[in-house]
């Protein structure tokens, strides 16, 4: 009876280590494969992943913990996400219209600057069509601008022009703008 119980008691034995090798072997497996996927999701780099990879399996405990201590912070998706976020925001700073003058941030269908009050749109001397300040031609007939300012005298007289026709125009758009909002 005895000889029976050792047997038994060292077959129970037998299949505890080998239940708790099994789990230590998946452990060390499972420890290699989630090393690999996380240092590739982090880098594109082949030499640092097996580097990686092969330092956890030949030092388990050890390799993981120096793995988690040098990796790199971001994963490849993190660092994508940011740059999209910065070309969105570059895209959104470009295409804001900005006072040539201050730099504040300006609607396209203002006529003056609301800080330096600068004019931002005139009126252009073939058409009489609103131009922003910037454009060298006229958008709409196509006369160049830079001309027609080089040949006025001092250029008072023609800025005093720009300036009635950009009222009358801004007036005539709002009028515009108002009849569209109104209820027939």
């Amino acid at each position: 009876m005895l000889a029976e119980l050792s047997n038994t008691i060292a077959t129970l034995i037998g299949i505890f280590v080998a239940l708790l090798g099994a789990f230590i072997f998946a452990f060390w497996i499972a420890m290699g494969i989630w090393t690999f996927n996380d240092i590739r999701s982090r880098t594109r780099d082949w030499l640092a992943i097996g580097l990686a990879s092969l330092m956890v399996l030949v030092f388990p405990l050890v390799g993981l913990v120096l793995n988690m201590m040098v990796r790199p912070r971001e994963t490849l998706a993190d660092v994508f996400d940011r740059a999209l976020e910065e070309e969105s925001l570059l895209r959104e700073l470009e295409s804001t219209l900005a006072c040539y003058r201050c730099g504040l941030p300006v609607q396209d269908h203002w006529n003056f600057c609301s800080n330096c009050h600068s004019q931002l749109r005139y009126a252009c001397s073939n058409c009489g069509k609103a131009m922003r300040h910037e454009w060298d031609i006229c958008v709409n007939c196509g006369a160049d601008q830079t001309e027609q300012e080089g040949t006025s005298a001092v250029g008072g007289a023609n800025s005093r022009h720009r300036a009635d026709a950009a009222s009358t125009t801004a007036a005539r758009e709002m009028a515009e703008s108002d009849a569209a909002f109104r209820t027939p």
